[in-house]
Formats: C-alpha cells, structure tokens, sequence
C-alpha cells in the first residue's frame, strides 16, 4: 500500500479544518504548504463524499460536515477513491494469472494481512490523529 500524495494531502486538509474550523481553499493551502488547485480538487472530492461542506461569500470557505470523531483514515480512502490494497491481487475481480483458481498462497497470506490493515485503518479516530 502506498499512501499518495493526494490522501497525504487530504488528511492534511482535514487537519486543517479541524484545527481552524472554517477556512478558504487558499488558506488551507497556505498553511498546509500545499498548491491551491490540487486543494480545491481534494475539497471537492471531500465535498462530494459528504466530509465537508462550503460556504460563499465574503464569510465563506470550507469546514467539516462530519466530525473528526467519527472519521477514520480507511473512511478517506473511500472518499478520495483509493482502496487500501497491499496488492493488485486484492482488487476485486482479479484473477491471478499464475492461479487463475485462487488457488495462490501468496495471494491468501495478502488477503489476511489486508484484513488486519482494514482494521488498523478503521480504529483510531483521525481526531486522536490531528492532536
């Protein structure tokens, strides 16, 4: 599993908003050290998933529809649409070219790893995180 830039940059956004409340896409940029167009890409991801929300105006900007108290990081990987996979071989659907039954020990000894990484993805509220 690889963590990207961009979920890198979405737990960062998080923390921001988290931290600050309510604040403009240049301002979490700003502070985050990030560029402002690959935060408003983000924010919109983020947005569409229901995690934030906006605001226009003058007083406007983002801020956290969904408390950090109830998110988790497994919860921004669905939101920004990166499974969590150790491997291509969790992809659902894949047919292993060398098994093509399933029939691969190395593809079930990484399933039951990508089990216990699920589960360490959902425990810790990205609150306990962002402290």
């Amino acid at each position: 599993m690889l963590i990207t830039r961009e979920m890198d940059y979405a737990l960062r956004i998080l923390r921001a908003l988290h931290r600050d409340g309510q604040l403009s896409a240049a301002a979490v940029a700003r502070q985050e050290h990030m560029q402002k167009a690959i935060t408003l890409k983000l924010l919109n991801r983020l947005l569409a998933a229901g995690i934030v929300e906006s605001r226009r105006g003058v007083s406007g900007g983002y801020f956290l529809k969904r408390p950090c108290e109830e998110l988790r990081i497994y919860d921004l990987f669905q939101a920004i649409g990166e499974p969590p996979l150790i491997n291509r071989c969790q992809r659902e659907g894949y047919s292993c070219e060398n098994f093509p039954k399933g029939g691969c020990t190395i593809c079930r000894e990484l399933c039951r790893i990508q089990g216990v990484l699920n589960q360490e993805l959902q425990r810790t509220p990205l609150s306990d995180i962002f402290q």
